[in-house]
């Protein structure tokens, strides 16, 4: 894809969510909301009935923390993307992020690409970034991230230990109450400091 034709693309979509959410406002003014759709289905609530209670009971202890790990990931996301973006240019991905995560970025597209059965991960290569690279291309880009940050090791530490947690969480297990306060605290501390 040349650059005139990505950045074609981009601004179709930017113009499309433009013209989205200029609909959604007008139905709005005319007395008619728009609800988004149930989250779950009738059927993932049904099947998840013949499972026992115990495990029902830990999925529902666990709900919350899935969502902010994956608010909070998907927000580092978009600021690595808005950031990079706004100071490099649409070819920031090319320039500005280590090409040994470009190259596993690029191995799990490569792989998605032969399942076409499949939806897509990501609508961009950001998405197809794991936790741990997340902030590995902060620091490897300090220059752009470091007026957000009191230091690197603020920044590494914190997100070492999320990452723990998240794996524990991505691969179906319970985290301990003790765990899951310290997730509460570095996100207020992540949010209480990026905004």
């Amino acid at each position: 894809m040349s650059k005139s034709s990505g950045l074609e693309k981009v601004r179709q979509q930017v113009f499309d969510a433009l013209l989205l959410n200029d609909s959604f406002l007008r139905l709005r003014d005319r007395g008619i909301d728009i609800e988004l759709p149930r989250v779950e289905s009738a059927k993932v609530a049904e099947v998840s009935q013949d499972f026992s209670f115990k495990i029902r009971l830990e999925a529902e202890r666990m709900k919350k923390v899935y969502v902010t790990f994956f608010s909070l990931e998907n927000s580092v996301r978009e600021l690595i993307a808005q950031r990079l973006s706004e100071r490099h240019g649409i070819d920031w991905w090319t320039t500005k992020v280590p090409q040994r995560i470009k190259d596993y970025a690029q191995k799990l597209l490569d792989k998605e690409n032969k399942q076409k059965y499949l939806s897509k991960r990501a609508m961009s290569n950001v998405g197809y970034l794991n936790f741990g690279h997340l902030t590995q291309v902060i620091v490897s880009n300090w220059e752009d991230f470091g007026d957000l940050f009191p230091e690197q090791s603020w920044l590494t530490s914190r997100f070492n230990d999320l990452e723990s947690c998240r794996n524990t969480i991505m691969h179906s297990n319970s985290l301990p109450d003790i765990e899951v306060a310290r997730i509460e605290s570095i996100v207020r501390d992540w949010l209480n400091q990026v905004g």
